[in-house]
């Protein structure tokens, strides 16, 4: 959904809300409106290593219900791909997988401009390779955080339903798990907190 129909939809929902508000019993309520951010880019910076991975286009989508002013939906992230270098010397390419363990659920407050999202996902390393022998995967099929972690992103611009939205909010990686031989390595490299997310909701 491109930003004039989603904001369209979203000004529409507004004066639809007023509009029921008025016309009848206090009962009623609008029904929640469907606004899809298909065009979501972004970084997310890791603590440990102190390394900034892009994250590729991806999609969020959410229904918005202005009467209770909360939202649900899911977020699909693209595959992360993160670059490091072992001892500073070693240069190691690693795919990553965002892959949620729970619905999307968060408010909405266009009139004090605020929005707050909250996901749970594990990380799943698909890929591990040394950049000088790059079709030797060194990780098992499974390998992952050893538990769910959650994510609560905040809006860091207006919420204004004409422009993007940047979002921010920090997560905790947690140790990983049927890695086999890196799984020590990875939770040495990558595990623990302050880890950012910052993502442009467009």
């Amino acid at each position: 959904m491109g930003p004039l129909r989603r904001s369209t939809m979203l000004a529409a929902a507004a004066v639809l809300g007023a509009v029921t508000a008025v016309a009848v019993p206090a009962a009623a309520q609008a029904a929640p409106i469907a606004v899809d951010f298909n065009n979501v880019t972004g970084t997310t910076h890791l603590a440990k290593p102190n390394v900034d991975v892009a994250v590729p286009t991806s999609v969020v989508k959410t229904q918005v219900d202005l009467d209770t002013k909360t939202l649900t939906g899911s977020a699909a992230l693209a595959p992360l791909t993160a670059k490091l270098n072992l001892a500073s010397l070693i240069g190691v390419t690693s795919t990553v997988k965002v892959v949620s363990t729970g619905p999307l659920t968060g408010t909405i407050d266009l009139a004090a401009s605020k929005l707050t999202t909250t996901t749970t996902f594990v990380l799943e390393v698909t890929n591990v390779h040394l950049d000088a022998a790059p079709g030797i995967n060194l990780v098992p099929k499974g390998c992952r955080t050893s538990r769910a972690t959650t994510l609560t992103l905040r809006n860091t611009t207006p919420v204004d339903i004409f422009q993007p939205i940047t979002t921010q909010g920090t997560y905790t990686i947690p140790s990983f798990t049927r890695c086999g031989v890196l799984t020590p390595l990875l939770s040495l490299l990558l595990s623990g907190p302050n880890n950012t997310m910052t993502l442009v909701l467009k």
